[in-house]
């Protein structure tokens, strides 16, 4: 086939488990023109309208619209947005695992002290929250990073929030009995060993606590046992939080993909190609209005600009990076309690003015309020188009079968498709109302739209089309124009049955 085509159908096959509905199909439909698919009932008609309008996905062959394949294909676009989404996936996974909201709790409360006493001496009970420690020490739990405190004059190894201990002190008793040493402990724990200062054991830490002194070697021993089990701790703690973002930033974007296989060919992906279509059984929305339901046709273009959509995407992104970055410069000392103020300020500034874009692009704009009305004005001029002005305001359940297939038409045509597929169009109606609609579809064309229809009536279909193709038991088996199908032996032996021979 040519890409000259409007649509083509090249090769199409739908199956249904072993059942073959529609078998390697294939026809076109030029820019301009009215044509018909026919058949006796069960040919696979509303098959073929359904692979093209995304309701069905093909077994095999392929649908372009104007030389386009209708499916989404895999853009670098697409694979930067799998890649956010898995890495939004991987952080929630490691916050999860890190138990954000205890910790938080723990660091909110770990530092709201009392102010300290003034010139005069006096102590209040006045309390003041540090913000800068506590998001720091917030950092130190995600980093995993443990501490060092005292307990019962023993020193143990807990976590930044205070409620895991990782690892505490024994008793010299049950140091000697695991036979541990100084020399044993130095072998296993790299360059820590303790030094004998000044008749004091110092042990050197690296978590939090500098020098830690003991009396005897065997609480030397002892501490430097309990710095060796927190050292483990943190590097199991580290490596649980990584594996866990790794496997859940693979599979948040593995997910994405697979979404993105599911959606690639829907309804709403073909519509926004141009496609538009009505059905066999009238599908209005029974209770809205005669004008509301041709608005709802009209969703895609009263959508919001594209500048919305990217300060929507962007500015939460800026906000997180400048928090992000303001908690890990006071971590390493890039910003005084000031600087790291004047980065939370700025963080709020930009919340604030997305914000107010969001509600002046979506509420408030001109354009938002001229799309409206220009929608309005487009949904009465399609309701003048198809005879149905003077009912805009009557509730759709109310109408005629007849006046209903022509809503249904008026919603098709406010998406502004290309090619409009008609399931049916004429059926139930009476002679004068299929007149009518002969002259609708005529004039759906005047529009600039191409029309395909599936008909039964055989005086809509001769009389309107440019090209019929007809379809048997799933197949194609003829194409042509209405003359030339009209004389086709195999089209009158399908309708009519093979004489039989005596």
């Amino acid at each position: 086939m040519s890409g000259k085509h409007l649509l083509e159908v090249e090769g199409l096959t739908v199956r249904f488990g072993g059942l073959t509905a529609v078998g390697d199909v294939s026809f076109h439909v030029d820019r301009g023109e009215i044509v018909s698919v026919i058949g006796p009932n069960g040919a696979g008609k509303t098959t073929v309208f359904n692979a093209v309008t995304g309701i069905y996905e093909p077994t095999e062959g392929t649908v372009r619209l104007d030389g386009r394949d209708l499916t989404e294909t895999v853009t670098p676009k697409r694979m930067v947005a799998w890649g956010l989404v898995g890495l939004s996936v991987g952080i929630f996974a490691m916050l999860f695992t890190a138990n954000i909201d205890m910790l938080w709790a723990a660091t909110v409360k770990q530092h709201y002290q009392l102010v300290p006493p003034g010139a005069d001496g006096v102590q209040t009970d006045e309390r003041v929250f540090d913000a800068t420690a506590a998001r720091a020490a917030f950092v130190d739990h995600l980093l995993a990073e443990p501490r060092v405190e005292a307990a019962l004059g023993r020193y143990r190894v807990v976590s930044a929030d205070g409620k895991t201990v990782f690892a505490r002190a024994g008793t010299v008793k049950g140091i000697e009995k695991k036979r541990a040493s100084v020399q044993e402990l130095l072998d296993s724990a790299d360059t820590k060993t303790p030094a004998l200062e000044g008749g004091k054991w110092v042990v050197p830490s690296s978590f939090g606590v500098p020098l830690v002194s003991a009396d005897t070697e065997a609480e030397a021993t002892a501490l430097l046992q309990v710095f060796k089990d927190g050292a483990s701790a943190r590097t199991r703690a580290r490596r649980t939080r990584l594996v866990a973002f790794i496997v859940a930033s693979l599979l948040g974007a593995l997910g994405a993909a697979a979404i993105f296989r599911q959606s690639r060919r829907t309804p709403s992906v073909i519509a926004d190609r141009g496609i538009a279509r009505t059905f066999q059984n009238i599908r209005l929305f029974p209770d809205m209005s005669v004008r509301e339901n041709v608005l709802a046709g009209m969703h895609k273009h009263l959508g919001a600009r594209a500048a919305h959509g990217l300060l929507a995407v962007a500015a939460p992104v800026l906000l997180t990076g400048l928090l992000a970055m303001q908690a890990v410069g006071v971590r390493l000392g890039w910003f005084t309690p000031a600087g790291g103020a004047v980065w939370v300020v700025g963080a709020l500034v930009l919340l604030a003015a997305w914000l107010l874009g969001i509600i002046a692009l979506r509420a408030f704009s001109p354009h938002g309020a001229r799309a409206e009305v220009a929608a309005s004005a487009e949904a009465d001029e399609l309701l003048r188009f198809v005879g149905l002005d003077d009912a805009a305001d009557d509730v759709s359940r109310n109408l005629s079968y007849g006046n209903q297939r022509r809503l249904e038409i008026a919603r098709a045509l406010a998406t502004r498709p290309t090619l409009l597929l008609l399931d049916e169009p004429a059926a139930g109606m009476n002679p004068a109302e299929t007149v009518s609609l002969m002259a609708l579809i005529r004039a759906i064309r005047e529009r600039g739209v191409t029309v395909v229809l599936i008909e039964h009536h055989m005086r809509v279909v001769m009389g309107i089309s440019d090209r019929i193709c007809v379809l048997e038991y799933g197949r194609k088996i003829a194409e042509g124009t209405p003359d030339e199908v009209r004389q086709n032996p195999r089209v009158i032996e399908a309708y009519l049955g093979k004489e039989e021979l005596g």
